[in-house]
């Protein structure tokens, strides 16, 4: 984070922000989360229970540190928070490589256009 100086404070989501001038008239931006909570909380409700409410209306699925997101759509460019994309999500959340994001067990999938 060579030159970067603190520009906004960690929010609610843990995300800081800094900027640095870059001497040529342009100004990088840089957003830094701590994911380690995030995780060791996925990984404890993972073995936590079912993932259900008290009343099976509810299921928790998964939880997933926002810079994750946001590198989703820069890189991949998709938006997980279009319901056009829950597939891409559901494939996301399934697969090995992202395990650690889920809080519950089982497989999500899609079912008449809802994600399950």
């Amino acid at each position: 984070m060579s030159g970067f100086k603190p520009f906004l404070a960690a929010d609610e989501t843990g995300i800081a922000h800094f900027r640095r001038n870059n001497g040529d008239g342009t100004t990088s931006y840089l957003a830094v989360q701590d994911n380690d909570p995030i995780l060791d909380a996925n990984k404890a409700m993972a073995t936590h229970n079912d993932g259900y409410s008290s009343t099976r209306e509810l299921r928790r699925v998964a939880s997933i540190p926002m810079q994750l997101l946001y590198h989703w759509m820069q890189t991949e460019g998709w938006d997980p928070f279009d319901p056009a994309n829950q597939h891409k999500l559901a494939q996301k959340l399934n697969s090995n490589e992202f395990e650690y994001l889920r809080t519950a067990p089982g497989h999500l999938g899609m079912s008449n256009g809802v994600m399950r």
